[in-house]
């Protein structure tokens, strides 16, 4: 939070603050600190405390709450790396973009390459051969990003919330959601083609010998073996 205030949010008129707090790998007492450190940035915050925890409940919940024209989508394991300022919103001035997405370190983005647009390639096989068709489909994310209000809220009530939520726009596990976002795309934003934020979430479970494992386009945090 103290990253993100100093480099981005300071630059922009926040409106009001939703934080899903799920009970998930904490004590009761580390709970109650999360939820102070949220009130002593955002002293107005919704804070929605759910019995248990839910990765696309959590994104589902705070995208449907919220009202505004755009969305900032923030979860608690990253940190800004360079200041941003309101040409974060630049790229909306095209119509089809929906998602306006920082540059992270940790993922394999090639900007010089292959440019702004998040979207991923259709392959075929030819003989066990793998083949490119020559066909894209944006991919949309849940790491720290802005959103177009009403894309997010529409997204949000389309949801299957037994899924993980990233993987639901491009997976093929929810047609009708990869069905509404096919036409709009979203932005890498990466000024000087250089990452913005980087994953602290990685380093944590790694630490605690905690594994992310996705199966059916479902994800699920379990200690190692």
């Amino acid at each position: 939070m103290n990253s993100f205030r100093e480099k981005v949010l300071c630059r922009f008129d926040v409106g009001i603050a939703h934080l899903n707090l799920d009970p998930v790998f904490g004590s009761p007492e580390d709970h109650a600190a999360c939820v102070d450190i949220v009130r002593g940035h955002f002293p107005d915050a919704t804070i929605s405390e759910p019995q248990h925890p839910g990765f696309c409940a959590a994104v589902a919940r705070v995208w449907a709450a919220t009202t505004s024209d755009y969305v900032f989508h923030l979860e608690d394991d990253w940190v800004a790396l360079r200041d941003v300022g309101e040409d974060l919103l630049a790229p909306f001035a095209d119509p089809s973009i929906m998602q306006v997405s920082f540059h992270t370190a940790d993922q394999n983005w090639d900007i010089r390459r292959k440019g702004h647009f998040h979207q991923r390639n259709e392959y075929g096989r030819l003989l066990g051969i793998k083949i490119p068709l020559f066909r894209t489909f944006p991919k949309f994310t849940t790491s720290p990003s802005i959103l177009r209000g009403t894309f997010a809220r529409r997204c949000a009530e389309m949801m299957d919330l037994s899924r993980d939520p990233e993987k639901q726009f491009y997976s093929g596990v929810n047609p009708a959601l990869e069905g509404y976002v096919a036409g709009y795309r979203n932005y890498i934003f990466s000024p000087e083609r250089k990452p913005v934020i980087r994953d602290m979430g990685r380093e944590w479970r790694e630490q605690r010998n905690i594994r992310k494992v996705i199966a059916n386009a479902t994800s699920i945090w379990e200690k190692a073996s």
